[in-house]
């Protein structure tokens, strides 16, 4: 499949808005979590925006499914929002929420990865990646964590770790995807 190809499916859809809206909402989600350690109305506004960020991120792909809107640009987009949701908010808690650095950077490597061969297998192989459990798994541990490093909820340390043996596995399970696909 082309670039091409991939924009010559229907683009205007109420999954792939949903699917920016996370992307809109970075900006105030960061101006909230930065807020929130003087105003807990901001800490609050900051939680609603994580709520908001999650189910569109449940209703992005129900909803393509549903009603017929399922496009390769949609397959796309939707985990590329979600690497950046994520990797945006991450930064935010790194920053003014004690979350810690070497996650962020571990999701960072994993995700510039994960985006860099998912394009080589749709641009050179035609293969349009598909999410496996793990990764759903994990960024269900993202929001959580995010909720417990928001609200500085005690154990928010297990979240971490929780986020860490899942994407380890995740990039277990597709690295030997990838080796099938690419050289199996």
């Amino acid at each position: 499949m082309t670039i091409r190809e991939v924009f010559a499916y229907r683009i205007f859809t109420l999954s792939n808005f949903l699917s920016l809206l996370r992307l809109f909402l970075l900006p105030p989600l960061w101006y909230l979590i930065r807020e929130g350690k003087q105003n807990p109305k901001a800490n609050m506004g900051a939680v609603f925006i994580l709520i908001v960020m999650v189910i569109t991120d449940f209703l992005d792909g129900f909803l393509a499914r549903i009603l017929g809107q399922e496009t390769p640009l949609g397959q796309y987009l939707d985990p590329l929002a979600d690497k950046l949701a994520i990797l945006g908010g991450f930064l935010a808690l790194v920053l003014y929420r004690s979350l810690p650095l070497w996650l962020f950077l571990f999701i960072l490597v994993r995700e510039i990865a994960g985006i860099w061969l998912g394009t080589y297998l749709l641009v050179k192989k035609n293969i349009l990646g598909k999410p496996n459990w793990w990764g759903k798994f994990g960024v269900g541990f993202c929001a959580a964590a995010g909720l417990f490093y928001l609200l500085e909820l005690p154990y928010r340390e297990i979240t971490v770790y929780l986020i860490a043996i899942t994407f380890t596995g995740g990039i277990i399970a597709y690295a030997h995807t990838y080796w099938r696909t690419v050289w199996g």
